[in-house]
């Protein structure tokens, strides 16, 4: 039975169902979780449990269906934007369609791809998020971060983040960094412009992405990196090899882009790992091509579950 009660003032839940905290909507009990309000409160609860994991939106994360032993952070409550002319300072839970929205209201360019991503601003910046040519690390200034090996906050500049495609220092670091907030450098335009691209991104994203409607984590696979330094779509790979629609249980290819796997009816994480399992097996054995896996996963996960992430999951 779910209880809640507050600890040094912040509050947690015990035996806490976490369907609703992430967008493949998947159902996961986690033992301890904890609703944070400030960056102080992350640092003391790392400082007394060091597994501890932090969970934004959780569009990019997969939970295991057999719960989570480790305590959660979550970061809803810290979700503060601060505007000083052309510069905004951005908590880690802040919604990024929030952060874009308020962006073009103080005229301000830069975020306009956001609109369109299901995420929190720590995530985005862990991933180095991106769409429509335009990623989260290019008007990023620093970002203030919890280091739980040193057990200090430490501000690191774009340049010390290490960004590159879908990745960095953090994400390269899992369990070691954590965003607390980042600093951005936006330029000023014309408002109307910036919010005609964003209903553009927009209309594109309805065109070629599920809604969340369709419970997904977004895209499952980087783009891969040819030898002549191109990039060609992992959706398209995954459609050649016949796997539009392909399912394992509840869990299934989206029928209009290989590159999205739906959780069409209370799907385990079991099966979703064996979606992705058949598109990493079926792309290289056709294409002599090994697909990165973007996702990242939290909780216990079976035996045979670990042997699948071992093979897909290979940064």
């Amino acid at each position: 039975m779910t209880c809640t009660c507050t600890k040094n003032n912040t509050e947690f839940f015990r035996d806490f169902e976490l369907r609703n905290f992430n967008t493949l909507k998947i159902s996961s009990k986690a033992d301890l979780v904890f609703f944070v309000k400030n960056e102080a409160e992350i640092c003391t609860i790392f400082q007394t449990y060091k597994n501890a994991i932090m969970l934004g939106a959780g569009s990019n994360v997969l939970l295991s269906s057999n719960g989570i032993r480790q305590p959660v952070i979550i970061t809803k409550n810290m979700c503060e934007i601060s505007f000083r002319r052309d510069c905004v300072e951005i908590e880690a839970g802040a919604k990024t369609q929030k952060v874009s929205l308020e962006a073009c209201n103080n005229s301000l360019s830069g975020f306009e791809f956001l609109i369109g991503i299901p995420s929190t601003l720590g995530g985005a910046v862990a991933m180095n998020a991106g769409a429509h040519g335009q990623t989260i690390s290019d008007k990023l200034v620093n970002a203030r971060i919890y280091d739980t090996k040193e057990n200090k906050i430490i501000t690191l500049s774009k340049e010390e983040l290490n960004f590159s495609y879908r990745n960095s220092l953090i994400k390269k670091n899992e369990g070691r960094y954590v965003v607390l907030s980042a600093k951005f450098a936006l330029e000023k335009d014309d408002k109307q412009k910036i919010k005609a691209q964003m209903d553009k991104n927009t209309e594109f994203r309805k065109k070629v992405q599920p809604s969340l409607a369709l419970p997904n984590l977004g895209s499952v696979f980087k783009n891969p990196t040819l030898p002549d330094g191109s990039t060609i779509s992992a959706g398209m790979l995954v459609d050649k090899c016949g796997l539009k629609d392909f399912h394992v249980g509840n869990a299934g290819v989206w029928a209009r882009h290989g590159n999205f796997v739906i959780n069409f009816l209370n799907c385990t994480s079991y099966e979703y790992l064996q979606v992705l399992y058949k598109m990493y097996t079926s792309v290289k054995e056709k294409f002599n091509i090994e697909l990165q896996c973007e996702i990242v996963r939290a909780g216990e996960f079976s035996e045979a579950e670990d042997e699948i992430w071992r093979v897909i999951k290979k940064d």
